[in-house]
């Protein structure tokens, strides 16, 4: 299908407008890329978190997919309905069948131009702020750092610090705690002396002894205050240190919270303002491209350029994909079909049904005959009674007539039918007619098959085709006398 432009038949008007249609035209597929490209993005982001959670593997091939249908719908379906939106205002197209296509056209060209504008101004921000992002990472990497070289010094100095206070203080306690036991080992020592003097004189020195247990309980409680009161500076000392460490951490801290603050509003601002102006950017994009449209339509119309539609046979041609399916289909059922028609020819007729067995009625012979006879005996005045039952008779009726038939072998001379009886059976006979034929006919194909592929008829088959036309005609000849 091919869409042909006709020469402007209003010269003058076409040559006013000229210069104008170009540029124009190629304004509006500039004003189309840009909100392309603005769609794209929101459409494959909106995809991909969708996609991400059920298959993470494909979640960009889908995403990506998604977003270029979801670009080549919009902006293709504008570039389609938007000229003829204008054609039907510029021509009148509002009755009978046109108006149903207007109110469609129209229809259309308000959701996706709505669509356009609406995903392209929203994904203005989005814009700015992937392409910002990294400056505003960087100073956020930058305050990050220094907050870590910060607080890795501070930590540095509180090691050192704590340790320095650790030591000092131990050394002083493990002084104090040598002299207090010093002094204990003393006190301890004369307690002993007293005990040993009273041993070796004999005498009693229970005064002295008290005294000496006195000042053994003072001195120990004198090590145990001055131990207590030397720990307790050191944990005066390292609370001291510790607080200081953390008001400086805390320092650091909020030195580095307010240079993020300052980063994310710098930031904030920056996507407002270029994010807002990207976004009104779009937004003239596509006033652009209806303009460029409407503007292209009037030229047309002014300039009188009649537009035509030249056809081709593919056009009126099923799409090649329905001839394939159709082709396929046909192939397949020739396929089944001439199997079944070559299985059909190769199955042999059926065969001559069974003789019908002799019925008997049970209840009939159920029902016997009694005779009662009362005669002389062999003696004088002796009586006998004999019972006789009614016998069936044996055999066929004598008017009751049959034909039976051997089925001869294939390509032999069959037996004279064997018949008995006076009147023969005429719908016996016209069913071995028909049956008789009905091998011939059989025969006579495969006969011709052979033929017509250039081989020789073998002997069995014209055999059995002639032996089968003798009991045709045999049969043929009994029909006519039964009738006659």
């Amino acid at each position: 299908m091919k869409f042909l432009k006709s020469l402007p038949e209003n010269s003058a008007f076409f040559q006013a407008y000229a210069k104008l249609a170009a540029p124009i035209r190629s304004a509006g597929f500039f004003a189309q890329v840009v909100s392309a490209a603005t769609e794209f993005s929101i459409l494959y982001a909106l995809s991909y978190q969708s996609i991400a959670p059920v298959l993470p593997e494909l979640a960009w091939y889908f995403a990506g997919a998604v977003a270029v249908l979801g670009v080549v719908v919009i902006e293709g379906g504008l570039r389609v309905a938007m000229p003829q939106a204008v054609d039907a205002i510029l021509y009148g197209r509002f009755g009978g069948l046109h108006l149903v296509m207007t109110m469609a056209v129209f229809v259309v060209v308000i959701l996706l131009g709505g669509a356009s504008g609406w995903l392209s101004f929203t994904n203005s921000t989005a814009i700015v702020d992937s392409m910002t992002a990294g400056k505003f990472e960087a100073q956020r990497q930058e305050a990050d750092s220094t907050f870590r070289a910060a607080t890795a010094e501070l930590r540095t100095h509180w090691v050192a610090d704590s340790t320095a206070i650790a030591s000092k203080h131990a050394t002083l306690i493990a002084s104090a705690t040598a002299a207090g036991n010093a002094r204990e080992k003393a006190a301890q020592t004369e307690i002993t002396n007293l005990r040993r003097r009273e041993a070796r004189t004999g005498q009693s020195f229970a005064t002295r002894k008290d005294a000496a247990k006195a000042h053994l309980v003072i001195v120990q409680a004198e090590n145990t205050v001055a131990l207590a009161t030397m720990h307790a500076a050191r944990e005066k000392e390292l609370g001291g240190a510790r607080q200081s460490f953390k008001s400086k951490m805390d320092g650091a801290e909020s030195t580095r919270a307010g240079a993020i603050a300052a980063i994310e509003t710098d930031q904030a601002n920056t996507i407002a303002q270029y994010g807002g102006g990207l976004g009104w950017f779009t937004v003239i994009c596509l006033v652009v491209f209806f303009a460029s449209v409407i503007l292209g339509r009037v030229h047309l119309k002014g300039s009188a350029i009649a537009e035509t539609v030249e056809l081709s046979q593919y056009d009126i041609n099923p799409h090649w994909f329905t001839n394939l399916r159709a082709a396929l289909w046909e192939r397949w059922n020739y396929t089944v079909q001439s199997r079944v028609t070559a299985f059909a020819d190769r199955t042999p007729a059926p065969p001559l049904p069974a003789r019908p067995a002799e019925l008997y009625n049970p209840a009939a012979l159920s029902n016997l005959v009694i005779t009662l006879r009362i005669g002389q005996g062999a003696g004088e005045g002796e009586r006998v009674v004999e019972v006789m039952p009614k016998r069936r008779q044996i055999g066929f009726k004598p008017d009751a007539a049959f034909i039976t038939h051997e089925k001869p072998e294939e390509g032999h001379e069959a037996p004279a039918p064997k018949t008995a009886g006076k009147t023969p059976d005429l719908r016996h006979l016209k069913q071995r007619l028909k049956e008789y034929k009905k091998r011939m006919g059989s025969h006579q194909q495969k006969a011709l098959k052979l033929e017509r592929k250039g081989l020789a008829v073998p002997k069995r088959t014209q055999m059995a085709i002639e032996n089968n036309r003798r009991w045709v005609q045999h049969y043929e000849q009994l029909i006519r006398e039964a009738v006659g």
